[in-house]
């Protein structure tokens, strides 16, 4: 059972949070007492804190007489206690500005976002490339080139159109191109890549009543490949060397450890994903499930292209970031993004 905090208790949390975000060195009691500015005093202040270590909100590193917040306080703070930020007009004129005068090809984009995310928090950004989920061939056509040669060309549902040769091994007539067209619009579009299978296939080459079965099997294995790479996202990261300018990572190991966990493929599965519910998405130290994030947080957002498609933002720090003010500025940037990618 969850224990309830005294308003007094998180109000102290609360400043030793805002302290060591700041300060990067253990609180003690009086400075406590001063960010308070209430007449409680230092030897009450001193209770509390010892309770809230007690508790796991706070821990006291070997060196020093003072506190720093636990993953359980940050988490604490950030659900209920850190002040919302409020971006400047400054700050929001910078990141409309920076997009509007970087804005160039949409394969340039995605690093480019990176970057500036990078700019404007002053931590390591991450961006994530843009992908559809419910992405599928909305068309097919086959087209004879000579007997044994076609070109299969598909559009997707996002409006991306591919061509690929094909040499058969196996001339084919007019009928059976025709033939082919209409078994792979009618049994292969608008359905997920995981329907493509070879089931259907012989399902649609028995209702056509033609041996079509190569073409067929060319055009789905080509429809599979263009699909596979449209939902495969890639993980770009910016600003890497940012993670020194926190005394938590001066150890240089230590550093290169959480930097090539986050450019690694294989993190995209272990990031907080943003939902409706959540636009912003907070993982605080040790809610972090693989070790090199353990001693870092991270913070993500969305952003959608005209089609339809999400892509992730976001940036990895210490524990201490200011939350407040980081998630403030990337969902800002985000969203700004996103009006840009869709007028």
């Amino acid at each position: 059972m969850k224990l309830e905090l005294s308003e007094r208790k998180k109000q102290i949390l609360k400043a030793i949070v805002d302290d060591y975000i700041q300060t990067a060195e253990p609180v003690g009691s009086k400075a406590v007492t001063l960010r308070l500015n209430t007449n409680i005093s230092s030897a009450t202040v001193r209770n509390e804190m010892a309770e809230l270590e007690r508790l796991g909100y706070l821990e006291q590193p070997h060196t020093s007489a003072g506190r720093v917040p636990s993953s359980l306080g940050y988490r604490l703070y950030v659900d209920e206690l850190m002040n919302r930020y409020t971006l400047t007009r400054h700050e929001i004129e910078d990141a409309v500005q920076s997009i509007s005068l970087r804005m160039g090809e949409l394969d340039r984009l995605i690093t480019e976002a990176g970057r500036m995310v990078s700019e404007l928090t002053n931590q390591p950004a991450i961006a994530v490339s843009p992908v559809s989920e419910g992405e599928a061939v909305r068309r097919f056509e086959v087209i004879r080139v000579d007997e044994s040669t076609v070109v299969l060309v598909l559009v997707t549902t996002s409006d991306l159109i591919k061509n690929r040769i094909c040499r058969l091994n196996f001339p084919l007539s007019d009928l059976e191109v025709t033939a082919a067209n209409r078994a792979l619009n009618a049994h292969f579009t608008n359905i997920p890549i995981e329907e493509l299978t070879d089931v259907r296939i012989a399902q649609a080459e028995n209702e056509s009543g033609m041996e079509i079965s190569e073409i067929l099997v060319a055009a789905i294995d080509f429809a599979s490949e263009v699909l596979h790479l449209l939902m495969r996202r890639d993980i770009y990261l910016s600003g890497a060397s940012r993670i020194l300018n926190y005394p938590e990572f001066h150890e240089p190991g230590k550093a290169m450890a959480l930097l090539e966990c986050i450019a690694d493929h294989n993190t995209i599965d272990f990031l907080p994903l943003p939902d409706e519910r959540h636009p912003v998405r907070i993982r605080i130290g040790t809610e972090n499930r693989i070790a090199p994030l353990r001693d870092a947080s991270i913070i993500m957002t969305s952003y959608k292209t005209a089609k339809g498609a999400t892509g992730l933002l976001g940036v990895v720090g210490p524990t201490r970031m200011d939350y407040a003010k980081v998630s403030a500025r990337l969902k800002r940037f985000a969203d700004e993004l996103s009006d840009l990618l869709n007028s």
